[in-house]
Order: C-alpha cells, then structure tokens, then sequence
C-alpha cells in the first residue's frame, strides 16, 4: 500500500510541475491545421527519419495552438484507421434444443 502511496505522490508532483510549463503561442505565419495534418500524415516516417538526423521532426513547434494539434491528431489518426473496431455478433439456434449459441468475431 505505501508503494502505491509514493507513486501516486510523485504523478502528483510531475503533474502539478507540468502544469506550471508555459508555451509561446505562434504567430500568424507559423504552422496551423492543414500543416498540423500533413505533419500528421507524415509523423510515422518523420519519426524514423529524426532518429537518424536532428533537422526533422515529427511535430512543429511553435504552431497556431488547438488547429495545428486537432489537424495533427486527425493525421496520425489515419494511419490505425481512426480507432476504429469492428465486431460481428452470429447467433446460432440449435434446432434440436432450441437454446442459443452466441459468438463474437473480432476483426
């Protein structure tokens, strides 16, 4: 219990000193949503890229604010087709019986 304890202090503390970070806000001519969703698009490859080299990155900085980050965000999100999860549900009636059989197929 006193492990638990201690780390819940410690998230405390890291969250309270993050919250205190301040971050310049960009200017009119700085990255906004449409390069927030090209950046977005291209953040897996920039990543590999920017392990190898220190001039790419994969998120511009500084940026507009929220618009650079939603753009970002739709970007990446193409690429796991947008958390999207499909489930298909077959329920199968014994003829014998009459019970039903239930089964999930996650794909």
């Amino acid at each position: 219990m006193k492990k638990f304890v201690v780390a819940g202090l410690g998230v405390a503390i890291a969250l309270l000193l993050a919250s205190c970070a301040d971050r310049p806000m960009g200017a009119p001519g700085d990255p906004a949503f449409v390069r927030g969703l090209i950046d977005g698009l291209l953040a897996p490859l920039a990543f590999v890229v920017s392990l190898f080299t220190d001039d790419i990155r994969m998120y511009a900085f500084p940026n507009v604010g929220r618009w650079y980050d939603f753009g970002f965000l739709l970007g990446i999100g193409a690429w796991g087709g947008g958390g999207s999860h499909v489930v298909r549900r077959y329920i199968y009636v014994d003829r014998r019986t009459g019970q039903t059989v239930e089964e999930r197929i996650e794909r």
